[in-house]
């Protein structure tokens, strides 16, 4: 009957850390998206500001284009930039927290995997 409960647990601890693993990997790809729309909005933003103050700038809005000031375009490129960088953090953030929750899972496999051991060879 502990040998069934051990599987079980073992069972459970490995799906979790499994599952941990996984969320690690999708919030880095998370990571790498954020960083390149970051980049993005920080190259745009770089040559809009050099192009000259008449040109005239458009906006995509669905399936149309709406004519925009240089400011407006400037402004939310600024926004898009640092709402990517917010987010990084944000991921960041959540990426420590998963780790921490992967060792944790990792150790208590190994504690259930060594307390099998030694219950085997006392027996």
């Amino acid at each position: 009957m502990a040998d069934v409960e051990l599987k079980k647990a073992f069972t459970e601890l490995k799906n979790k850390t499994t599952e941990t693993a996984s969320r690690i990997k999708g919030v880095d790809t998370q990571v790498e998206q954020c960083k390149n729309r970051g980049k993005h909005a920080e190259l745009t933003y770089a040559e809009i500001r050099n192009a000259p103050a008449d040109t005239k700038l458009f906006e995509s809005v669905g399936r149309m284009f709406v004519l925009e000031t240089q400011d407006t375009i400037l402004e939310q490129l600024k926004d898009k930039a640092m709402k990517s960088r917010e987010q990084i953090q944000a991921l960041e953030q959540q990426k420590v927290y998963l780790s921490k929750n992967l060792k944790e899972s990792e150790q208590a496999l190994r504690e259930l995997v060594e307390s099998k051991k030694s219950s085997v060879k006392a027996s």
